[in-house]
């Protein structure tokens, strides 16, 4: 134990952290920002990438931090010990991202994603239906005001938890 009362079980590297890529804000706060609020409380650190992300308002609002990099350079920084969760939607529209996504599941990086599409092989994904808390419904929906997405809020939301051979990755024709 430290001087200050803090120890070392207290630092980054015993932290649970979740690093998510969506397209847009909509994208992310929609579909799985209740997720990110609940584990935003329940002590993880999340970091959020978004193609085009304009204001960061609704994101804080969920207790996550945006990143301002390229999704190059964050998927890079992933922790092997870290959660990562894509939208499907990033998935199928930008191979580099899937590609790099399929090698992080290789290395054990455990990947999870959200969206209208179903990714990957049906028999090697497993659905997740995540019941949102109280206040993660709540600030979901400062969060989608925020965003300036006139939605209402579900109970759950829908996450897929994609294993090593549930993605492949995308040949050009």
């Amino acid at each position: 134990m430290s001087v200050d009362g803090a120890s070392a079980a207290d630092g980054p590297a015993n932290r649970h952290h979740l690093t998510v890529l969506a397209a847009d804000l909509a994208d992310v706060i929609g579909p799985a920002g209740g997720w990110l609020f609940d584990r935003a409380q329940a002590g993880w650190d999340v970091d959020v990438w978004v193609e085009r992300c304009a204001d960061e308002r609704p994101l804080t609002i969920l207790g996550a931090a945006a990143l301002d990099e390229t999704s190059e350079a964050v998927l890079r920084d992933v922790p092997r010990n870290g959660v990562l969760a894509v939208s499907t939607a990033l998935l199928r529209d930008d191979p580099q991202v899937r590609t790099r996504v399929v090698e992080l599941a290789k290395r054990g990086v455990e990947v999870m994603a959200w969206g209208q599409d179903r990714p990957g092989d049906g028999d090697r994904i497993d659905t997740i239906e995540h019941r949102l808390s109280v206040a993660a419904r709540a600030f979901k929906a400062h969060a989608l005001a925020a965003a300036g997405l006139a939605r209402g809020v579900d109970a759950t939301e829908t996450l897929f938890d994609l294993g090593v051979d549930s993605l492949r990755p995308l040949n050009p024709v």
